[in-house]
């Protein structure tokens, strides 16, 4: 094993530390950016900030040996996107440019997370996590 594939990074079919990196990138424009696209930040940053919390908690607890994780990253990214994009498309008459714009970011981001979850909990659903592609995988004989 080369120090890379010690320390997580390049394990085939496993894109948990995109995942880790969106989550706490999402979680901190959440937060930065909150005061320009809600309409009512007394009402509104409380959940902005659990979801935030929650963000983080399951990029800190995503890893390659524990499927429940990754589970819960796409559950997690899934929900905040159809959140975000229904707050985006819902109340883009109403909002300017900045707040849809922030808005529908957020939810982009967590479209990519979502995917980069489903990819790696399909591959460890297939055993397929740490292990190399063969040639001549899908020929029949």
């Amino acid at each position: 094993m080369t120090p890379r594939t010690r320390s997580g990074l390049g394990i085939p079919h496993y894109h948990g530390d995109i995942i880790r990196q969106l989550l706490m990138f999402v979680a901190g424009v959440m937060l930065v950016a909150s005061p320009f696209y809600t309409t009512d930040l007394k009402l509104q940053f409380p959940f902005i900030l659990i979801g935030a919390v929650v963000f983080v908690a399951v990029a800190a607890l995503t890893n390659p040996h524990n499927t429940n994780i990754i589970v819960a990253d796409a559950v997690a990214s899934g929900v905040g996107l159809l959140i975000y994009q229904t707050w985006a498309l819902f109340n883009y008459a109403d909002s300017s440019w900045v707040e849809f714009a922030l808005r529908e970011g957020i939810a982009l981001i967590l479209m990519t997370v979502f995917y980069f979850s489903m990819k790696t909990l399909r591959a460890m659903l297939l055993g397929k996590v740490g292990k190399r592609e063969e040639v001549g995988e899908f020929d029949t004989e």
